[in-house]
């Protein structure tokens, strides 16, 4: 498994799993998700310490847990939606860059991280989700955070695919199916996330 955005062609694969928001047009890809949502994370008594982030600029004063990119080495720019409530303007995507005593190159030690009380954790909210429950972590900035799209598998073509292939896809969308309810799946084109950064 890695993290970076592979070329399937050029690594001899048949297909392969990405976000949405990644995928390059004009591609076979078919959803096998929900949407998906980033959760900003922290231990209770990290909050009580430290004090609750009422907006994404409040980060600054505060410890995050750091992603490091394997493929480009870069870190991680945390993704924020203005809130709809929050401007009379439409909603409007933006980053930030974290800063913390923690970086890590691996998702399940940022997971790890957070009910160490060590700061706050940016992560999928799926992943988080068992925390959340149990409440080892209290989420913050939740009205910054929107749905994006999930996961899609695709392929370089429809054309002369796989009978493997075709299988894992029939599979895979029938259990996406049973989970989430999406109803019929359809093949899809997904523009690029277009953010810009503060």
């Amino acid at each position: 498994m890695d993290d970076g955005l592979a070329n399937i062609v050029a690594d001899g694969c048949d297909a392969g799993l990405r976000f949405g928001e990644s995928l390059a047009e004009h591609i076979m890809a078919v959803p096998v998700s929900q949407p998906m949502e980033m959760a900003v994370v922290a231990t209770p008594e990290y909050l009580k310490r430290h004090g609750t982030p009422a907006t994404p600029s409040d980060l600054a004063r505060h410890n995050c847990v750091r992603y490091r990119q394997t493929g480009s080495g870069a870190i991680f720019r945390w993704e924020f939606s203005t809130p709809t409530e929050a401007s009379a303007m439409a909603r409007h995507d933006f980053t930030v860059e974290p800063h913390g005593s923690v970086t890590t190159n691996d998702g399940e030690g940022m997971i790890l991280a957070a009910p160490q009380g060590v700061g706050l954790v940016q992560h999928l909210e799926l992943a988080l989700r068992p925390y959340l429950q149990d409440g080892r972590l209290a989420r913050v900035l939740q009205p910054w955070s929107k749905p994006f799209p999930g996961l899609y598998l695709y392929a370089p073509t429809r054309e002369k695919m796989p009978a493997k292939v075709r299988a894992l896809i029939d599979f895979m969308v029938e259990k996406r199916d049973l989970v989430g309810g999406m109803g019929k799946p359809a093949v899809s084109k997904r523009p690029k996330k277009q953010t810009t950064a503060i």
